[in-house]
């Protein structure tokens, strides 16, 4: 049952990488001149304070700001671009130190998310990933930056804070143990992402009781500055190591801890939404357009279903097809307060929803904009936003890793395979790799054997981080093991997580994030910047665990939220409504190909490991407390697995 623990961690980790992408329709106007089309688009609603994972590259940051963002800002952020004049009013001198020197990195990346719509500046959220808005964020600052001012900052810091903050600025310096109270770690990506370059300015000038002396009398303002610069820029990519980083600009993950509002656990954040009564429900009009993303034509005859759910179980269904121009109406439909509705259509053989829309009270109409999408066989566009992986110790001699692919997908097309019952994309394994699974099917259904792993047939829809794949393996391990893992995609950001309990990780690709430890429970982390496709990720393990893994999730959910507590992320209601999303995406696929969900889940063979037994009931219960299982196929189904149980454990 461990790695059933491990697969919902992964499979949380994942909805929670998709909250900062959740968002609300809202008609955007494009700036003068550019090729944005005057369109519903989405953009992320930001909750909570926010930070990067991994730090930011001021170098692939260039590249996007020169494309994206020099037109109307200028090259050097001066708000002279050449789009600038045509604007109602001037775009923000980003480059100024005036301007710069009051921003917090996490305020930046908000407007660069969520754009301002006053100034006709569009939001990126959607047509930038994560961790190249955080790129951008950080090249941002360097426009400012006075040259020779992050070497003078660094001598400063030497002579005056290192004896404290420590010589990388990580709060550990000789002279930390005596401080009443701990030094600053500059970089803490949540504590330097909300401080703003005036907030570290005026607690060098004016110190900080009881430790921290002023320095006003001591530096120049010039000096205090450049002191500031250099705070800053430990938090980002230094220039030795960007040197060694690919240029390509790539997404990274960010972290939102804390989410106001939200409370209880994660299925109460869900299942919480109130039974819809049948008595007296108000009727209304659920009406929206359905686009084209990739620029073609609305096919004719396009069939629309629109789901509703109370409780995340389905309770209305109805279809209707769209007219010519794009347009769908669904009148008289039950407007009861707390109900979700999506709807979805299937092109060219793949199922694409709407953002979810939920009634409020006095809703009598909901706006519902369901882009579609052309295919491409390139994987060129995909890119994987991060790779986590995490170790697990639990029998001698056998180690077991699981892996989490975030990836994304920012072209207009959906990647489909080159030929039917394909795979669309493949992963390699390591050499020794033995007892392959997989939290989302099987070999044989969407997953396909190949001589040096696996493949996945599912398509990929467009999106930042909305497609993931999980699966395990042993290994043979006696004390040491060289882990070769082959890289297929190219990869942003690698997080590895490592049990506390006498298992070490090295790898020169690797940094030592440190130990994380939350409601007890201990890990360590590392992590690694961009790997290029073709590459190959290199991980010396070593030591003799006490075993058991990270346990940082158990069986109930509000141990889960306190688990991925060590992630420093909080459970949004959007993200876990964007995840039930796709889940109903998805099962609506499974259904077109098997005719009906029911004869697709309980014609599957029944295993006979009892680990997968015991994952197979509980899935099966899922399903049936979801409404998508007839009782009698459902208890049926349920009995022949618990007799299949009891024979395999002998008793």
């Amino acid at each position: 049952m461990k790695f059933s623990r491990f697969i919902t961690l992964s499979l949380f980790v994942t909805l929670l990488s998709a909250c900062s992408s959740f968002s609300l329709a809202e008609d955007i106007t494009p700036p003068p001149g550019s090729n944005l089309p005057a369109v519903q688009t989405t953009q992320p609603a930001l909750s909570g304070s926010l930070y990067p994972l991994v730090s930011p590259n001021p170098a692939n940051g260039e590249a996007i700001f020169v494309e994206k963002c020099a037109p109307c800002h200028g090259t050097t952020g001066q708000g002279d671009g050449e789009q600038a004049s045509q604007l109602p009013n001037p775009p923000a001198a980003v480059g100024t130190e005036e301007l710069a020197r009051q921003a917090s990195p996490a305020q930046w990346y908000a407007i660069i998310t969520q754009g301002n719509l006053e100034r006709f500046m569009p939001p990126f959220g959607s047509s930038l990933s994560e961790r190249q808005r955080w790129d951008v964020v950080a090249f941002l600052y360097s426009l400012s930056t006075p040259p020779g001012a992050i070497s003078q900052g660094r001598e400063l810091y030497q002579a005056n804070c290192a004896s404290c903050h420590g010589p990388q600025g990580q709060g550990d310096g000789p002279q930390a143990a005596d401080l009443e109270t701990p030094p600053t770690d500059f970089t803490d990506q949540a504590f330097m992402a909300e401080k703003s370059a005036d907030d570290l300015f005026q607690s060098i000038s004016q110190g900080i009781d009881p430790g921290m002396p002023a320095y006003s009398g001591k530096l120049s303002e010039d000096e205090r500055w450049a002191l500031t610069d250099y705070l800053r820029s430990l938090t980002f990519v230094t220039s030795g190591e960007s040197a060694a980083l690919q240029s390509t600009p790539v997404p990274q993950e960010t972290s939102i801890p804390e989410a106001p509002g939200i409370t209880g656990t994660a299925e109460a954040a869900v299942a919480g939404t109130p039974e819809a009564s049948t008595a007296a429900l108000e009727r209304g009009e659920v009406k929206g357009k359905v686009i084209n993303a990739s620029g073609g034509e609305i096919p004719q005859d396009l069939n629309i279903t629109l789901h509703g759910f109370d409780n995340m179980q389905e309770t209305v269904t109805m279809s209707t097809t769209v007219q010519t121009d794009g347009s769908f109406d669904f009148q008289n439909v039950e407007m009861a307060p707390g109900r979700a509705y999506i709807a979805s259509v299937v092109y060219n053989d793949t199922v694409y929803g709407s953002d979810i829309s939920t009634v409020e009270d006095g809703t009598t109409d909901l706006d519902m904009v369901v882009p579609i999408y052309e295919t491409t066989t390139d994987t060129a566009v995909l890119s994987v936003d991060r790779l986590h992986i995490f170790f697990e110790y639990e029998e001698p001699d056998t180690l077991r890793v699981v892996e989490l692919y975030v990836i994304s997908n920012l072209s207009d097309r959906t990647l489909v395979s080159q030929e039917a019952s394909k795979p669309v994309i493949t992963f390699d394994l390591p050499e020794g790799a033995t007892n392959l699974q997989f939290q989302d099917g099987s070999l044989g259904g969407r997953y396909t054997q190949t001589s040096t792993g696996f493949g996945d047939t599912a398509a990929i829809r467009p999106g930042s981080g909305q497609h993931q794949v999980v699966f395990a393996y042993d290994i043979p391990y006696k004390s040491k093991l060289d882990l070769r893992q082959p890289i297929n995609l190219p990869v942003s950001a690698v997080v590895i997580l490592v049990p506390e309990d006498g298992l070490k990780v090295r790898g020169d690709q690797l940094q030592d994030a440190g130990p994380q430890t939350v409601q007890d429970m201990t890990y360590h982390m590392y992590t690694s910047d961009q790997l290029s496709a073709g590459s190959t990720l290199a991980i010396s393990i070593s030591g003799n665990p006490s075993g058991g893994g990270l346990n940082l999730v158990s069986g109930s959910s509000s141990n889960l939220v306190i688990g991925l507590a060590a992630f420093g992320l909080a459970l949004i209601v959007a993200g876990v409504w964007l995840y039930r999303r796709n889940q109903l995406l998805d099962r609506t696929a499974l259904a077109q190909e098997s005719g009906s969900i029911d004869s697709a889940v309980l014609s599957t063979a029944i295993p006979d490991d009892p680990d997968a037994l015991m994952d197979a009931i509980i899935a099966l219960d899922d399903l049936y407390q979801a409404g998508e299982l007839p009782e009698q196929a459902y208890r049926e189904r349920r009995e022949a697995m618990k007799a299949r149980l009891k024979e395999v454990l002998g008793s």
